[in-house]
């Protein structure tokens, strides 16, 4: 079979501002990736990739490094409403500069994919990863103006609204009335971090579509409920949602470096549970991690035509890999945001 021809990205899951901001990661975002370093992603190295839209996120850790901006204390909303708005800022920032573009529309979104032009500013849907910033849900309308349309409502450790993978939990009282104010707003539900009970409390608090950005097949890396289980993956299908492969290699292999067969073995688990048109990217590039974590053969954004071309070997129809590229994204945000 021939390789998939050069086409644009929609990753759904990039750790923009945190990149940014984080002290050690000594990152200008703006320029870039100097030939000595390891990173995976700058907006131009986005760019000369292809990629056009990404959900960026706004990303806090529950008692993380007191020196993170990103970081805030247990048991404290204000800490976590400041470690968001600081991202917040910083994305309303690079838009003012014109180095991103905010989607908050089917409109803006169809704008942006459909401008080609190599210099266009990076899309980027606003994708809150764990709600801690959000104060109470009387306060979700505001994070909703401010551009926010996809929320995970725990990272790892959990949040003040549900359990996360790492600690255990369903969906608290104060998060089912979260849920309630999503709903109303049309916000998108990001299930990646969730506990398998905060997971399944979710399914049975709304009948709204959800989608996992950046997660894997349980079934083959099943020591942690980072990864979804295939009844998770069906449950994500069965709600027209889409599931974004994770390029860290510890989530493709364990005890030894991932490879490019392991992205194609959990593209094609995912895709038996939940079908080809529920599996895409949500890379995470660098989201605690650098391009000697990812699979050698991609190493970073400007290698991603390799898992493309791996898939189409694989069997995978043109059809496939463009929804794998950027299709079922988009399909599932032109659902999900606000018409314009």
């Amino acid at each position: 079979m021939a390789a998939a021809a050069p086409t644009r990205w929609l990753d759904g899951h990039l750790d923009l501002a945190y990149l940014a901001l984080e002290p050690a990661s000594n990152r200008d975002m703006f320029a870039p990736i100097p030939a000595d370093s390891t990173a995976c992603i700058t907006l131009p190295a986005l760019s000369a990739a292809r990629v056009g839209v990404a959900l960026g996120t706004i990303f806090t850790e529950l008692g993380g490094n007191t020196n993170d901006p990103c970081a805030y204390r247990a048991g404290d909303p204000e800490s976590a409403h400041a470690a968001g708005v600081r991202q917040l800022e910083w994305y309303l920032d690079a838009q003012a500069k014109g180095k991103i573009r905010l989607v908050t529309t089917v409109v803006e979104l169809d704008e942006c994919w459909n401008n080609t032009d190599a210099n266009a500013p990076l899309g980027v849907v606003l994708l809150m990863e764990c709600a801690d910033p959000i104060r109470n849900p009387e306060e979700v309308p505001w994070w909703f103006e401010q551009g926010v349309r996809v929320v995970g409502m725990a990272w790892g450790r959990g949040s003040r609204y549900c359990g996360g993978n790492a600690m255990a939990g369903g969906l608290h009282p104060i998060g089912r009335a979260l849920v309630d104010v999503f709903d109303d707003l049309g916000m998108l539900h990001d299930t990646s971090h969730l506990s398998r009970a905060a997971f399944d409390d979710l399914l049975n608090a709304t009948d709204r579509r959800i989608v996992a950005t950046h997660s894997n097949a349980a079934a083959l890396m099943p020591h942690s409920e980072r990864h979804l289980t295939d009844v998770q993956l069906a449950a994500i299908a069965s709600r027209d949602g889409v599931v974004g492969l994770n390029l860290f290699g510890k989530f493709l292999a364990t005890g030894r470096p991932a490879t490019l067969d392991d992205c194609v073995a959990h593209v094609e688990r995912i895709a038996e549970f939940a079908t080809s048109k529920r599996i895409a990217l949500g890379s995470d590039f660098d989201g605690g991690f650098n391009r000697l974590d990812v699979p050698q053969e991609i190493g970073g954004p400007l290698g991603l035509d390799a898992l493309s071309n791996a898939l189409a070997k694989r069997g995978f129809s043109s059809a496939e890999v463009l929804g794998f590229q950027h299709e079922n994204w988009l399909r599932v945000l032109r659902a999900s945001l606000p018409k314009g």
